[in-house]
């Protein structure tokens, strides 16, 4: 029986894929590069280091990554003092359906703890949540399982009774390999046939899985 639910938050939660595009663009431009949106969902999913293999690659290994990396963040912060972080269809809602049941929940993410705490404020839906576990807390990040593990550690839950929900094939990966009931909402990447064939259900919205919630948490 699931007692725990934990959440990815970018393209899960918040759909703040779109805002990273635009502030890696803008980051790039200036530099006389063009970040491709073909690059970026590439590099969707992908720990620090491996994104900046990629990006060398992409550009030529004298591309200075770690400042395109830190003119995107610095972009993103004046983002989110400027305007809204949007949230995904149905997002809040579904965390108040589970908070109702009596679900512990947590946050699994590929994201930086500052960046974290500031979305989930804004949104002010950090009470829902027991446990946030960031990549800056982990050794290994998505898709190694770490980050799942650590969560269901913090919420005092075997993986066995956790039900984790991810937009990401890396994402995906980690949750399944953590041992976890894991539910896919792609975003803007689709699963690839690792996640298609041991993921418990693939829904277009989480607006979809309501009809088969007593399953899920079965």
């Amino acid at each position: 029986m699931i007692t725990s639910v934990i959440f990815d938050m970018d393209g899960t939660l918040f759909s703040t894929e779109p805002i990273y595009f635009k502030c890696y663009q803008q980051a790039a431009e200036p530099m006389g590069l063009k970040f491709t949106f073909e690059l970026f969902e590439s590099c969707i999913g992908m720990s620090v280091e491996d994104s900046s293999k990629l990006v060398k690659s992409y550009f030529g290994r004298d591309v200075d990554v770690a400042y395109l990396y830190a003119q995107c963040g610095r972009n993103f912060e004046q983002y989110m003092q400027t305007h809204p972080i949007p949230m995904k269809p149905c997002a809040k809602e579904t965390l108040q359906y589970f908070h109702s049941r009596g679900l512990k929940m947590g946050v699994a993410t590929s994201n930086i703890s500052r960046w974290v705490e500031k979305l989930l404020e804004k949104a002010q839906i950090a009470s829902y949540f027991s446990a946030v576990v960031t990549s800056d807390q982990v050794d290994k990040p998505k898709p190694d399982p770490e980050v799942y593990w650590r969560v269901a550690q913090k919420l005092g839950a075997d993986v066995s009774q956790c039900l984790a929900i991810e937009d990401s094939v890396a994402g995906a990966t980690a949750a399944i390999s953590a041992g976890m009931r894991t539910i896919v909402v792609p975003d803007l990447k689709q699963p690839n046939s690792f996640v298609r064939s041991n993921a418990f259900r693939i829904y277009n919205s989480l607006c979809d899985i309501q009809p088969d919630i007593e399953e899920l948490l079965a």
